[in-house]
């Protein structure tokens, strides 16, 4: 039987855990234990990761002696905007079910938006992938990891007629400009959003200066808005975004995936 460490590095949360589940894709039918360390991710110093995540029985919750280190770059390639997966939508699924205490959290406070059975998403990427906030990966190539995309053009992709749009953004200027927008050609949709006034923008980098340490509040914030988008109707985003990937390849519902990029 192999034993395997993985090591979880700095990067943003979605593009370790797309890694992640490349790495599960190449062991998935080995007869093997695997440790994932993840004392090296800010998201994960104060809770851990097993207290996020219900994984597979081969993934165990502590070292076991004589376990190889695996490196995590090798693995940067699943978190690639072309990288295809050999595992269906299912069991990328169930490889990052919650545990029952995390999962009760995350519809308690899904819970509280009242949303519509039906609705669409947009993800808005603001912050430090448009160039609004720290980037040093953007800054040494002069130019910003994504092209940055107004309100209007996620909202004229829309191919229905859901009246609840639900704004999945880091910039709370956003929903100002969806509401000011939707006003001003008298269009009536209702937005709902966990995007809260003082949210406006987020940068890795920034947070990695100041050794922020996510609270399990912080991570119910994260991934509530990702559970909610995995049952939207339509889900408008950019594929460079680790973010739409992560979805796209765990969503066993039948949304319709528009990319804008």
């Amino acid at each position: 039987m192999k034993k395997y460490i993985y090591q979880l590095t700095r990067r943003g949360l979605c593009a370790e855990l797309n890694s992640l589940l490349g790495f599960y894709e190449s062991v998935i039918r080995e007869d093997c234990k695997v440790f994932i360390d993840a004392s090296k991710s800010q998201y994960f110093k104060k809770v851990s990761i097993y207290d996020v995540f219900k994984f597979p029985d081969f993934f165990v919750s502590e070292p076991i002696d004589g376990s190889r280190l695996v490196p995590p770059r090798p693995w940067r390639k699943a978190s690639r905007k072309h990288y295809k997966f050999s595992i269906d939508q299912q069991t990328c699924s169930s490889f990052f079910s919650y545990t029952d205490n995390f999962q009760n959290k995350l519809n308690s406070k899904i819970k509280k938006l009242s949303l519509n059975e039906q609705y669409n998403c947009l993800h808005i990427r603001r912050g430090d992938k448009v160039g609004e906030a720290l980037y040093r990966w953007a800054e040494s190539r002069g130019r910003a990891e994504s092209k940055r995309f107004e309100f209007e053009h996620y909202f004229n992709r829309i191919n229905n007629s859901v009246e609840t749009i639900f704004i999945f953004t880091d910039d709370y200027k956003c929903i100002l400009e969806g509401k000011e927008y939707l006003r001003k050609n008298n269009i009536k949709r209702r937005i709902v959003t966990l995007t809260n006034p003082e949210d406006q923008g987020h940068s890795t980098d920034k947070d990695l200066d100041n050794n922020k340490i996510y609270t399990e509040n912080d991570l119910l914030k994260f991934l509530s808005p990702i559970e909610i988008s995995k049952n939207a109707k339509q889900f408008i985003g950019t594929k460079s975004s680790n973010i739409y990937r992560y979805l796209e390849n765990q969503c066993v519902n039948n949304t319709e995936f528009t990319s804008l990029d």
